[in-house]
């Protein structure tokens, strides 16, 4: 009787399922447009026309079974809207709200966006059933990964196949290479390929652009530009070497082994001043600054229930400031001394990252965690629609003495609902994203550079929600290095000196 009675739960459950396939169009037309008016300003967005392009089943959650429900959009703006604010919400929050991923927003474009004007979208919803009806949840936009393909063998090691590229550049045969020097030789031939294949690609006007990993913001805003000059045919062309960020792009500048770079402010500030990570190795005093791109905000997250409140309650705390030498960890230390908290103050000091920082809130392990990262940050984002958080603000009094002390600090505020559950706005400090090359690059051809980044580049379509904010409004804005003489030009003012955040403004 027991299996009989639980066959025919399941038969009715998948009868509810198959039948239904969650809600009609029209209440996911209802769905969609409530959704727009709670998380931007009500009325901003007329939804035009949606069409339901069906659903799948998701795997179940504790209350019931789940579905997305996939759907084609236009919205228009029925009033003006800034994409490209610093303190405005971004398309990667219109991205999550959309239940899509960037790729699948088109019509957003930095700047004003215009009333009457267009967005064309690639949405779904998710819905939970609660045993008489469909609920609507919150998801976070679905990030744009690589996928592995089964069933194919491991690949060399990174030493092997360095030396199988190098051997085909001289025709000579690999050799074998024993391991406990596969380390070793791998550094010294990655080395020796980049240098090899900057000097190459330059004499046929191909320059290295160091990004960051595939899975950051870095590496689309860099496919953009990549593309950009494809489709213009632009005498520069432009090839994105994946690195692991901002400190290995600058040894990257400094050797010439890549030709631009994108930086964290701190980091170029760090670089330059030959200071924290750069103590070793000397300052990269050749270092300069093309334009800032858009703000990486500090986030203090904890969760929604947790009785921290200010920077000051982090005491005796569980606190991940950042893996070390990266410029959250630096931008973390600079926060808790304006606090006059250091690391010996907290209970546990913990090296998590983005990618591990959420899991281990989440779960306990942690009670907050910092991260420099444009908001908003899809790790952030699926965090909330998981687990209820909280944004610590920061003290304005404090955040004029960071912005005055430290070299690359600009003060921001993190607008309401740029993640889910976040009703206020958040006061803090950020980084900002430079473009930076070596002071020995030509003027001419870093102003090519220049027009490809900060004109007419289709970022958003391409999965970089944050090249919405790339402006030439804002392109002198949290300078922390000598600036090229190409900049100069370009922005129509004199280059500035490096300043702590101080703001220079193009002529209009």
């Amino acid at each position: 009787m027991k299996r009989l009675a639980l066959a025919l739960s399941l038969i009715l459950a998948v009868a509810a399922l198959g039948c239904s396939r969650g809600p009609d169009a029209a209440a996911l037309r209802t769905e969609v447009k409530t959704k727009l008016d709670q998380r931007f300003k009500p009325g901003l967005f007329e939804l035009v026309a949606l069409r339901r392009q069906g659903s799948a089943p998701l795997p179940s959650s504790e209350r019931g079974a789940r579905l997305a429900v996939y759907y084609n959009a236009t919205l228009k703006l029925a009033q003006s809207y800034d994409f490209g604010d610093w303190e405005g919400l971004s398309p990667g929050t219109l991205a999550q709200v959309l239940g899509a991923n960037e790729k699948g927003i088109y019509g957003v474009k930095a700047g004003e966006t215009k009333p009457g004007e267009e967005i064309r979208v690639y949405g779904s919803s998710t819905y939970e059933w609660l045993g008489d009806r469909w609920q609507a949840v919150e998801t976070a936009s679905a990030g744009v990964g690589k996928p592995s393909a089964p069933g194919v063998a491991a690949p060399a090691s990174k030493s092997k196949q360095l030396i199988e590229r190098l051997a085909a550049m001289v025709d000579i045969p690999p050799p074998g290479v024993p391991a406990q020097e596969d380390q070793m030789i791998s550094e010294e031939l990655d080395h020796a390929l980049r240098a090899i294949t900057a000097r190459r690609e330059r004499r046929k006007h191909v320059y290295s652009f160091a990004s960051g990993p595939e899975e950051g913001e870095y590496h689309p805003i860099t496919e953009a530009v990549v593309a950009r000059a494809q489709q213009i045919n632009a005498t520069v062309k432009v090839r994105n070497l994946e690195t692991e960020g901002s400190l290995e792009n600058v040894r990257l500048i400094a050797s010439k082994q890549a030709d631009y770079a994108l930086v964290q402010s701190d980091v170029a500030a760090m670089a330059y001043a030959g200071e924290g990570a750069f103590a070793q190795g000397g300052a990269v005093t050749a270092l300069r600054a093309l334009g800032s791109l858009f703000p990486e905000p500090l986030h203090l997250v904890v969760s929604a229930k947790s009785p921290i409140q200010a920077v000051a309650d982090l005491r005796d705390k569980r606190v991940a400031l950042g893996p070390p030498n990266s410029g959250t960890r630096a931008d973390a230390l600079a926060v808790l001394a304006a606090h006059g908290l250091a690391p010996k103050d907290l209970k546990e000091v913990r090296p998590e990252g983005l990618d591990d920082a959420p899991g281990a809130l989440r779960s306990g392990r942690l009670d907050a965690f910092f991260a420099t990262v444009g908001a908003p940050a899809r790790e952030i984002q699926r965090l909330a629609t998981r687990h209820a958080i909280r944004l610590i603000s920061l003290d304005v009094n404090t955040v004029a003495g960071l912005v005055g002390q430290n070299p690359g600090f600009v003060r921001l505020m993190v607008p309401a609902n740029t993640y889910p559950g976040q009703t206020v706005a958040v006061t803090t400090v950020a980084a900002t994203a430079l473009l930076v090359t070596h002071a020995d690059v030509p003027e001419g051809e870093a102003s090519v550079v220049l027009k490809l980044v900060f004109e007419n580049t289709d970022y958003v379509s391409r999965g970089a929600a944050q090249g919405a904010k790339i402006s030439k409004r804002t392109g002198l804005r949290g300078i922390t290095i000598p600036v090229h003489p190409a900049a100069g030009r370009y922005f129509g003012v004199p280059p500035p000196a490096p300043s702590g955040g101080a703001e220079t403004k193009p002529k209009s």
